[in-house]
């Protein structure tokens, strides 16, 4: 879907749906503690306008932001909105092209069943927004579109305001008027007599918009827009299409007789100007046609106004997304795409936008990965996916799942519409290709294959079905998704490093309460996300390197039901408070926790028989730790740098303390050993510990063993019975 980039009078369709959400995380509480439904608004975004040159276009680019305050109203009455404080304040919505949807950075409730609200919208979005004095500048050159998928001047001097008013809590869907607040001027050069077609179509023509204030304040609450600095001596670049100059004026009016465009035909300048003044009006376009005549012999042009005008705002005719061109719509049948496109008329290397009906099959993914270099956008929504009945048949290809390695390192593929009937995506059907923006995969779809979005730049919103059984190995691996990452609840598989290194993730992670297999490094690297971890009760295996690395700074919930913890699972996050090990945990392998910020008690399990390497190095364990019975040894580094841990119980089946095991643990004033027979203790154990400080108590009847061994003679001794 192609941007219309907001032209005419743009209406977004704000949906504000209506989610009883049951589970006790979305409940809000009341002034008296109780526990309410509630209601998530969402917003979902559609463009109704007179397209000019596009159709059926929603009228942003996948990955734009809009920004949206949300007031209360009190009593009945409005609220005011303010810089702060507001029920959303400057909540950034992104667009989801695949989806026509927009996604909002967190979820935005309802007060009460009963509040009415006023709902401000705007964009671009912009991180800092003065509600009374909003500064905004039009570009001075917005004669580069578009460049790389980027906004070109043209574009980035666009904004947009709306306001709904006195809106009640409601299942029905609501409509947001977003108008254009600046003004646009265009002016069409046409060809007059003396000119033959091709000499027309060579001779350089330039226009520029002059005497114009750039830099404009906006404000918030009724989207009004005044000059806000002083007329700029340089002209304004209007973006060219053909013939046609088209410029984002400031709203402002321009004294009778000063230049309005400067025009050039041939190397030889002219003048614009309007006997009265002219003003540019907020939401509207100012048209102006004016034909070009050739003086016969003399060399020289005649310019005159044909006509002029102020109109709606038509869509303009190219994007930061692709210019102003339909999809190719192809209808085909299993194996013959090649043939279809042929019939239509279209050369197959030349096409860039293709919508497909019918049905296709594994050879038709193939000839469009392998002949067709320049294809962009691929819109497979109507289609149905067939196995070939002739030709080579992978074992692996099913009716209604897009193939293996179909577009694997395809570059050029940027876009793709997945079909309505989809039930799985296979390993590597899209990695390494061009695919960016946002990614929606569509309810029906069960499993995601392995590899399959890889190495894709994407840097949008992710969406996942309900319906999604298994994300298989490497699925979205090193992906740059910006947005939470939202797992459906009814996930029962993750792969070996699915999401790692997708650092650009952010929110709460909450894990999928089917959960029952999880591979190593399924989320580590995913350094953005923050806030508690729970582990579902359908999981009792924590891979290696599961959660390294990923930010989370709440606090961790483990379920008894958890037997094994591998090799750094949880390393170099910021959890806090206390931990607490499950009473089933029998394996706890090397630098599980290293690296958090755990400030309370730390509780050890039974059943344990070693505590690992670095297992709870660079913690900040307060008070006392007991090292339970059964533990026979302490490994290297295993409390390394734990400086607020002040006394420690070693168990009597000890017998190893290793290198570095307690090294720098500053606060450490009393080691209690339980056992008869003193521990072995290597030379660093305790490197960094205030031995000086240090009380060591010990049984009575092996005081004297303790006083004979190497490293426990050198330290105060106390006993017990």
């Amino acid at each position: 879907m192609i941007r219309k980039h907001i032209n005419f009078l743009i209406y977004i369709a704000i949906t504000i749906c209506v989610v009883l959400c049951v589970g006790c995380a979305d409940g809000l509480l009341g002034e008296d503690g109780t526990k309410h439904w509630t209601l998530r608004i969402e917003l979902s975004g559609e463009v109704d306008q007179v397209a000019v040159t596009r159709v059926n276009d929603g009228g942003f680019c996948d990955g734009d932001g809009m920004g949206i305050f949300i007031v209360d109203y009190k009593a009945g009455i409005p609220g005011t909105l303010q810089q702060s404080g507001n029920r959303a304040d400057n909540v950034r919505y992104t667009y989801d092209e695949a989806n026509r949807k927009w996604n909002s950075d967190y979820d935005v409730y309802w007060k009460d069943f009963h509040t009415n609200i006023d709902v401000y919208g705007y964009y671009p979005y912009a991180k800092s927004v003065n509600i009374d004095n909003y500064t905004f500048n039009v570009q001075r050159d917005q004669y580069n579109a578009t460049a790389d998928g980027k906004m070109g001047g043209y574009e980035a001097s666009d904004f947009l305001w709306g306001k709904l008013s006195d809106v009640a809590p409601t299942t029905a869907a609501l409509r947001l008027l977003l108008r254009h607040r600046m003004s646009s001027v265009c002016v069409k050069l046409l060809k007059g007599e003396g000119f033959t077609e091709s000499e027309w179509e060579s001779i350089d023509k330039m226009v520029l918009a002059t005497n114009l204030a750039r830099k404009a304040s906006i404000n918030m609450t009724d989207g009004t827009v005044k000059v806000a600095g002083s007329v700029e001596s340089s002209p304004t670049i209007p973006l060219q299409v053909n013939d046609e100059w088209r410029a984002i004026v400031v709203p402002q009016t321009v004294t009778a007789g000063t230049t309005l465009f400067s025009i050039t035909i041939g190397g030889a300048p002219y003048k614009f100007a309007k006997n009265e003044a002219f003003t540019y009006v907020s939401g509207k376009m100012m048209k102006f046609n004016i034909r070009v005549d050739k003086a016969e012999g003399s060399g020289k042009y005649r310019l005159t106004l044909v006509s002029e005008s102020i109109a709606p705002w038509e869509n303009d005719l190219q994007s930061h997304d692709v210019t102003a061109t339909e999809y190719v719509v192809i209808n085909s049948t299993a194996g013959h795409l090649k043939d279809s496109i042929a019939a239509s008329h279209k050369d197959i290397v030349m096409v860039k936008r293709m919508k497909v009906t019918g049905t296709i099959n594994a050879h038709d993914f193939i000839m469009m990965r392998d002949s067709m270099p320049k294809l962009t956008a691929l819109n497979l929504k109507d289609v149905r996916i067939k196995v070939p009945t002739s030709g080579y048949i992978h074992p692996h290809w099913k009716d209604d799942e897009i193939p293996a390695d179909c577009f694997n390192g395809k570059k050029s593929l940027t876009s793709i519409v997945f079909p309505d009937v989809l039930k799985g995506i296979e390993s590597g059907a899209f990695a390494g290709s061009g695919l960016k923006h946002s990614l929606n995969i569509p309810e029906g779809v069960v499993e995601i294959g392995r590899g399959a979005f890889a190495g894709s730049d994407f840097t949008g919103v992710l969406t996942l079905p309900s319906t999604l059984k298994k994300i298989d190995d490497y699925a979205f691996n090193g992906c740059c998704f910006i947005c939470p990452l939202n797992l459906p609840d009814g996930i029962e598989e993750i792969g070996w490093g699915c999401f790692e290194d997708c650092r650009n993730l952010y929110g709460n992670l909450i894990l999928p309460s089917h959960l029952k297999n999880m591979d190593r490094c399924a989320f580590r690297g995913c350094t953005g996300l923050k806030g508690d971890l729970v582990i579902p009760k359908s999981l009792t295996v924590i891979p290696p390197d599961a959660f390294y690395e990923c930010g989370l700074g709440g606090r961790l919930q483990l379920h008894d039901g958890i037997t094994a913890i591998g090799e750094d699972a949880f390393r170099d996050n910021g959890f806090i408070g206390e931990l607490e090990l499950p009473e089933s945990l029998t394996i706890l392998e090397g630098g599980n926790f290293y690296g958090n910020y755990f400030s309370g008690s730390l509780k050890i399990p039974k059943g344990l028989l070693k505590i690992s390497s670095s297992a709870f190095a660079h913690c900040t364990f307060s008070g006392e730790v007991e090292i339970p019975e059964g533990i026979l040894s302490i490994g290297e580094g295993a409390f390394y740098n734990s400086e607020n841990l002040q006394k420690i119980i070693l168990p009597s089946t000890l017998e190893l303390i290793d290198d570095y095991a307690f090294k720098s643990c500053k606060s450490l004033r009393v080691i209690e050993c339980k056992s008869t027979v003193p521990p072995v203790v290597r030379s660093t154990a305790f490197n960094g510990v205030p031995l000086e400080d240090l009380t060591v108590i010990v049984p009575k009847s092996a005081l004297n063993d303790y006083k004979s061994s190497d490293f426990w003679s050198g330290l105060l001794l106390k006993t017990v019975e």
